[in-house]
């Protein structure tokens, strides 16, 4: 593939189709589309909403995100938030990270950076799967989805703590499935044109526009509706970035086709396609100066004292060059089956192949100190960087649940087996730090005034570092019914991570397996209300080439752990009307590795013992106060920290003490509705500097009338200005600006 350039057949087959996103839903699924049921449970849940008439809230939905089973949220002890198709369309959000602002204790880090924060814990964005795979289609280059769309989701499921017995090796505070649509019998068929105008002074009012085209069609093929399918696309044909200079070009393709081989089995195989264009490289460059910067305060941080990095300057124009670009292409193709031995057993099976090809070239301002860079100082140099990334996961997923009778207990039972084998061919140059100053110079309070130099040629010689890793995964899990209402979870696992890695002529290797369990129980106190209590855990093995290049002989690392303990209540109230949660956390790491020097270099250290410690509350309210009125309600408080070494006690980065968000729904009449929402973080550090609080509020207004849906989300309703990360240096990532989010949906 020659740099910048693909081919556009996709794009032009779909420049007269539009794009749909998610249908409007007046209540919640009482099943999640992306775990298989059994007839027995479905008759149980149509038994008891008939009999009770129960309001069918999210505690109702069955996710398997957390247990891989067919368990309500109610049921669960974990700490778990949904945002499905309907929350993430009346608030405008277009991707897991703009989802975020409504799943309190979840952040995500900077521009160029892969991970996201949960439970004060940095966390891989290869944790977010889709469909239940952690097959993230973004590549390494930086110009993926860092944190991907949310197009064709149903859900967007995050759930709280690690979970290493189902998924294996990861060290994280969360893990975020992506549940998307599935094909439908009833025949359905939406259009929508959607645009983003940024609305604020420093963009322009209304210069900056984002267009999409979507579309989602589903139904039958034959008339016995043996085969199903579902199409989703969009189509992005000038996606402004709120900062001039910065633009892409997207189109993503989604396609199912489900087989009804018998009344008992089915299989769906599947494609999914992105293919992205962008005009401002990756992110290394998306760093703007703040107030704090120009007037020089940000050189009294220190060891002893955090400075506020200020309001952002200049949040509407980009400090990188017109010769910036990215492209990122990725193909995913799978095959699902799903199998109903009888009413009580039934088997799930998943494959999933995804190829991510990826490249980026940016002009950024570097940390190095040999550029000369001062605060305070106008005139800033920066150097240029290139990347090229070609990923390659295959994915396999097998398991049996079932009911079972022994010993006089119910065993509600699982037994499972998951594979991932991950290929990574990346690398990153940089430009020579002295050959760099004084010939990529740039203003930082006037970006338009700058100097970009030549590209070196050695920049764009790539000579990829081959990684590959395997992982294996076998689980097994029995809930057990062991009264009427208590169920006592246990979990048992067996894991292995096989690495091997490639730098020039040095190879590496390294080899890890454990076995792990977990337990719980969940103790009814009556039909509306349960109590919980969950021990679960993460696992994480030393790079193999860490240990080679900096172990200094030693070679017996031990895998990083994570122990996750979860208290907590879940409630059913009011007949539905009121849904409640409550967690109480606490989690630990073990055997964190850490680089230092020595008179030999730098050396990979392992600390012993408990080396981090988060612990913290989480609360979730849903309310529905009247036929007009509804209200949801987020808030998690964190206290995240090392206990050893210099840092001792402090707040980790990027991990607010205290976040909330609220979404009041307010129904004028049949036609008619309105939304308000509001996001607050308290403030985070980024190192010596402080992120500081905020509160942003979203506001919505919905009409449908016939078969048309327009809505209007106003976002960052007050144009907040503030710091979103850090980005390079003592730049930061500016948070989005007001933007007026339009959509008009057609649906036949």
């Amino acid at each position: 593939m020659s740099t910048f350039k693909k081919s556009k057949l996709a794009q032009t087959s779909l420049l007269h189709s539009a794009l749909v996103s998610s249908l409007a839903i007046a209540a919640p699924h009482a099943i999640a589309d992306d775990a298989p049921s059994s007839s027995k449970a479905k008759q149980e849940k149509i038994e008891r909403i008939k009999v009770q008439g129960r309001r069918p809230n999210k505690l109702h939905l069955e996710d398997n995100t957390a247990t891989k089973m067919n368990v309500a949220l109610k049921d669960v002890g974990r700490s778990i938030t949904v945002l499905e198709a309907d929350d993430l369309s009346k608030r405008a959000i277009d991707d897991v990270k703009e989802a975020f602002g409504y799943v309190a204790g979840i952040s995500g880090n900077g521009p160029a950076d892969r991970t996201y924060t949960a439970r004060g814990i940095r966390t891989s964005i290869d944790t977010i799967m889709i469909d239940g795979m952690r097959s993230l289609q973004g590549g390494e280059g930086g110009t993926g989805s860092k944190s991907p769309s949310t197009f064709n989701a149903e859900q967007v499921v995050f759930l709280r703590g690690p979970e290493a017995l189902l998924y294996g090796a990861g060290i994280g505070g969360a893990i975020i499935n992506i549940v998307t649509k599935k094909p439908q019998e009833m025949a359905q068929t939406s259009v929508a044109i959607k645009n983003r105008s940024y609305v604020s002074d420093d963009t322009g009012n209304f210069k900056r526009n984002k267009l999409s085209l979507d579309l989602d069609t589903t139904g039958a093929i034959d008339s016995d509706n043996n085969f199903l399918y579902r199409l989703l696309a969009q189509y992005t044909p000038s996606g402004d970035h709120f900062q001039d200079g910065r633009e892409f070009d997207e189109t993503q393709l989604d396609l199912a086709v489900t087989w009804n081989v018998s009344e008992n089995t089915s299989i769906m195989p599947r494609i999914e396609y992105a293919d992205r264009d962008l005009t401002g490289g990756s992110s290394y460059a998306d760093g703007v100066f703040t107030e704090t910067f120009f007037n020089g305060k940000l050189d009294e941080a220190g060891d002893d004292k955090k400075v506020s990095y200020g309001k952002p300057v200049n949040r509407g124009e980009y400090y990188g060059s017109e010769e910036d670009k990215g492209s990122n292409l990725s193909k995913s193709y799978s095959l699902r089956v799903d199998h109903e031995f009888n009413s009580d057993w039934s088997l799930f099976g998943q494959y999933r192949k995804n190829t991510t090809a990826s490249e980026a070239l940016d002009l950024y301002i570097s940390d190095s100190s040999g550029l000369e860079n001062e605060i305070g100082k106008d005139i800033v140099n920066r150097k240029w960087v290139y990347t090229k990334g070609d990923d390659s996961y295959t994915l396999f997923d097998v398991n049996v649940q079932g009911f079972a009778n022994l010993l006089d207990m119910e065993h509600h039972i699982l037994l499972g087996y998951n594979f991932r084998d991950l290929d990574v061919k990346f690398e990153r140059n940089f430009q020579n730090t002295d050959d760099a100053v004084g010939k990529n110079w740039i203003s930082a309070s006037n970006p338009t005034n700058q100097v970009a130099g030549s590209i070196p040629a050695s920049l764009l010689e790539v000579e990829f570092a081959p990684k590959n890793q395997k992982d294996t995964n076998i689980y097994f899990k029995d809930r057990v019914k062991v009264t009427e209402s208590t169920t006592v979870v246990a979990g048992l696992g067996y894991v292995k991570q096989e690495q091997y890695e490639t730098r020039g002529d040095d190879s590496y290797s390294k080899s890890f397996s454990d076995t792990i369990w977990d337990l719980g129980v969940v103790q009814a106190l009556n039909d509306d209300i349960n109590v919980f209590a969950t021990y679960s855990r993460a696992y994480e093995p030393v790079s193999a080439r860490y240990v080679a290049q900096y172990g200094q002989g030693k070679t017996d690392y031990m895998p990083v752990e994570g122990f996750n303990y979860e208290v907590g209540m879940k409630a059913d109230l009011l007949k539905g009307d009121l849904a409640t949660s409550l967690t109480f956390y606490k989690m630990e790491r073990e055997n964190s590795t850490q680089f230092a020097r020595n008179d030999q270099g730098w050396v990979l250290e392992q600390l012993s013992g408990k080396s981090f410690e988060s612990k913290g509350v989480e609360i979730g309210i849903a309310y529905h106060i009247n036929e007009y009125f509804n209200t949801n309600f987020n808030y998690a408080f964190n206290r995240a920290y090392n206990t050893i070494g210099d840092d001792k006690n402090e707040q980790v980065d990027n991990a607010p003490k205290h976040s909330a968000s609220l979404w009041n729904n307010f129904t004028y009449d049949e036609h008619l509705s309105f939304g308000l929402g509001l996001r607050y973080n308290s403030e985070r550090f980024d190192g010596n500097y402080i992120l500081p609080s905020y509160v942003e509020m979203d506001l919505g207004a919905y009409y449908k009338v016939s078969n048309w849906d327009l809505s209007m989300t106003l976002s960052n309703a007050l144009d907040k200005n503030r710091a979103e990360a850090g980005a390079n240096w003592v730049t930061v990532q500016p948070n989005a600006p007001r933007s007026l989010n339009m959509k008009v949906k057609y649906t036949f």
